[in-house]
């Protein structure tokens, strides 16, 4: 029996493949947390926009980009040349996001019985011992059709062009993905909130207000461990970094070597061994003094939402709802 295994990314592919014999793995490889993902008629105009978004952010260049996608969709067109497929995924926004995905392209593409399972775990495969993947490969259950069905409901929510869809998520029964009602809440605490910022850039801004000196790198582990699913990686981190320091009205200062990038050694070290610190404007929002989106131009995308000053939702972490631009 050979099986494939589609899972998050080149790290935990590599331990699957070296642990469980006569496995093939194909790696997703995308932050989906991060740039557009709209509805779009076909998978090639949301692989060009994903590309293109990709690309521009520094995370390699286009052609390679381009390659890698397409890659990945050739895997996934062969996988009926394999007796079993398991999607193997942690239950961090990162990898749910990647899960929704794949299981709303194996609902166009309905395999034989019993042959889609799935792994769902709440240990980050990257970390484990081999023993522990062996155990875990024995818990592999076939995806069922309630899966199926709530994970193109989902995917399709995340991609509309307000979060209203996947807000909703909320209030129904989601629990065939057991993982999937904490990425929906992370994923909406990505929204700015009354405050103008993100939960990730309240909690980098928290650290910094704590009054202890942190270099880049140590914020980033420090950050880290306020979440309760780890998600972000540090390239993701960075660019949270340089939003808060660069602009007409930046909340951190001391950043060295702002934007973060790879190709100067040595600018690349400082800026990871600066210590940055907040600003007044920065010390205002933390202390509700100020409402950042007031002060900084906004134009990035969630999901398949487009926010700008203009067209801002935003969602309250204390009453847990989403607030509808004015």
């Amino acid at each position: 029996m050979v099986d494939l295994i589609i899972t998050n990314g080149d790290s935990a592919g590599e331990l699957l493949r070296r642990t469980l014999q006569g496995t093939e793995v194909l790696p997703w490889r995308d932050v989906l947390h991060e740039g557009p993902v709209p509805l779009t008629e076909t998978r090639e105009e949301l692989s060009a926009a994903r590309v293109a978004f990709l690309a521009e952010a520094g995370a390699g260049d286009p052609g390679v980009l381009e390659n890698d996608f397409e890659a990945r969709y050739r895997g996934l067109s062969i996988s009926t040349n394999f007796d079993r497929v398991i999607l193997w995924f942690e239950h961090d926004l990162y990898d749910q996001l990647q899960l929704l995905q794949v299981l709303d392209w194996f609902a166009d593409h309905p395999r034989e019985p019993e042959t889609l399972l799935m792994v769902q775990t709440d240990e980050y495969i990257a970390r484990q011992e081999p023993e522990a993947i062996v155990d875990e490969a024995a818990l592999a259950r076939p995806v069922t059709d309630a899966q199926l069905d709530l994970a193109v409901r989902a995917w399709a929510a995340f991609r509309q062009p307000t979060p209203e869809a996947w807000a909703r998520l909320l209030r129904e029964d989601i629990s065939a993905l057991p993982f999937l009602r904490g990425a929906v809440v992370r994923m909406l605490e990505e929204l700015p909130g009354p405050d103008g910022v993100t939960r990730t850039e309240r909690l980098v801004l928290a650290c910094l207000n704590a009054g202890s000196t942190l270099t880049a790198v140590a914020l980033f582990g420090a950050v880290q461990k306020m979440e309760d699913a780890e998600f972000m990686g540090d390239w993701s981190f960075w660019r949270v970094l340089d939003g808060l320091a660069l602009g007409p009205a930046p909340l951190i200062a001391g950043l060295d070597g702002a934007p973060f990038q790879v190709e100067d050694k040595a600018r690349m070290e400082a800026y990871v061994k600066s210590q940055p610190a907040l600003t007044t404007l920065g010390k205002d929002v933390v202390e509700g003094r100020a409402d950042w989106a007031e002060h900084h131009p906004i134009d990035r995308w969630w999901g398949g939402t487009h926010l700008t000053n203009a067209r801002l939702w935003r969602w309250d972490p204390e009453t847990e709802h989403l607030i509808a631009p004015l």
